[in-house]
């Protein structure tokens, strides 16, 4: 698939049970381009005038999509935030594959500019609210 990448980042304040803040940067990255896809549908073969059987069409399609990943950076309390460093980090988790999840469509109205930045905000309040469960045991 030939790809355009683009990458949206949000952050924010949570504190943890510790009563400690951890900033929490989310990054997304969204691919979109048009790919080649094999596609198959039964149907009827006539062999023979009147007589038929089933048979089975292959064809390949070019089709549009699009897919955003998720990722994740969290500053522990005693370092200095920077915004450039988390997104360095959640881009790198991204690419290793520890990501927060996908989502993909073959939608040209789907996943757009700001219905990116809606899922990050999302995906940003839910962290923030639950940090907790993001922070390694001590």
């Amino acid at each position: 698939m030939s790809k355009k990448i683009k990458y949206f980042h949000l952050y924010g304040n949570a504190t943890g049970s510790d009563g400690k803040n951890h900033i929490v940067t989310i990054v997304g990255k969204l691919e979109q381009g048009s790919m080649r896809k094999e596609f198959k549908e039964d149907v009827p073969v006539e062999y023979k005038e009147g007589s038929f059987v089933d048979g089975t069409l292959t064809f390949e399609k070019k089709v549009f999509q699009r897919k955003l990943t998720l990722g994740l950076s969290i500053c522990h309390p005693m370092d200095e935030f920077d915004v450039e460093k988390g997104i360095e980090i959640a881009k790198a988790r991204i690419e290793k594959g520890d990501t927060l999840g996908s989502l993909e469509t073959n939608s040209v109205t789907m996943l757009t500019d700001d219905a990116v930045m809606g899922e990050l905000l999302v995906k940003l309040m839910y962290v923030t609210d639950t940090i907790n469960d993001y922070l390694p045991e001590e």
